[in-house]
């Protein structure tokens, strides 16, 4: 009997021992599942020890997120290389430009007003013959140097004379004038006739003249008074061009040159 006894405690012994490690099992998943942590687990490592033994420790390892690599940092080496030659290029043609509006101003305006403006204030010659007013014929040419050089006081006269006193340039390159030539016997250039205003020739003044005489002659003619420097004379250019051929320019339509 008492063995019995000793045999039915031993087996209850191990039914609670057998129930003791379920319910320590069941603890420890339940605190497995607790401590599972809310963000993701790349990778997981849990080791349980027995109920008998120290508390479970979940060890986790979480990889950190991979790092996204920076944007390029767009190089600005060839942008600006090309807007540098771009902005060469323009500098370049801007003083390419500036250089070729430099020489055409030089050119225009070197050595003062030019034949050709003289040329746009003077009146035809059968206009001025019939408008009542006093007229100073002048016979030029392009490449006569005396003719050049006595523009600027000749465009000074007609601007202040020209109300009163006709101007007309004929051109003795152009055929068209060389009955005129021949008429007021033109022998060198620039040859002045002073015509009254009934059309009648009162004197002529030949070369490169002071401008108080040909000033006092205009002055004279446009007040109906006697020329003061009536035959002046004074250095003339040839009337053959520098080169010796001959004048064969052609009339123009309104060409009074």
């Amino acid at each position: 009997q008492f063995a019995s006894t000793l045999l039915n405690m031993a087996a209850v012994h191990s039914t609670m021992a057998s129930s003791t490690w379920c319910q320590a099992r069941s603890s420890l998943r339940a605190a497995a599942a607790a401590s599972t942590p809310k963000f993701r687990v790349h990778k997981t490592r849990v080791c349980i020890a027995r109920a008998e033994q120290e508390p479970t420790t979940v060890v986790t390892t979480v990889e950190p997120p991979a790092t996204q690599a920076a944007a390029p940092v767009p190089s600005t080496s060839t942008n600006f290389s090309a807007n540098s030659a771009n902005s060469g290029n323009g500098i370049a043609a801007g003083a390419a430009l500036a250089a070729v509006a430099a020489f055409a101003v030089g050119r225009l305006f070197s050595g003062g007003p030019s034949l050709a403006a003289l040329e746009e204030l003077a009146t035809p010659l059968d206009v001025a013959l019939s408008n009542g007013k006093p007229t100073v014929v002048e016979f030029y040419a392009n490449w006569c140097k005396v003719c050049n050089e006595l523009v600027p006081d000749e465009i000074a006269i007609e601007k202040q004379y020209g109300s009163s006193v006709n101007l007309v340039m004929l051109n003795i390159e152009n055929t068209k004038w060389a009955e005129e030539a021949a008429e007021y016997r033109v022998g060198g250039i620039p040859h002045f006739v002073f015509i009254d205003k009934e059309g009648k020739p009162l004197a002529a003044a030949v070369g490169r003249l002071p401008r108080s005489v040909l000033e006092g002659n205009v002055a004279a003619l446009a007040d109906g008074k006697p020329l003061p420097f009536a035959g002046a004379r004074g250095p003339t250019s040839s009337m053959t061009p520098p080169d010796g051929a001959a004048a064969t320019r052609q009339a123009a339509p309104r060409d009074h040159a």
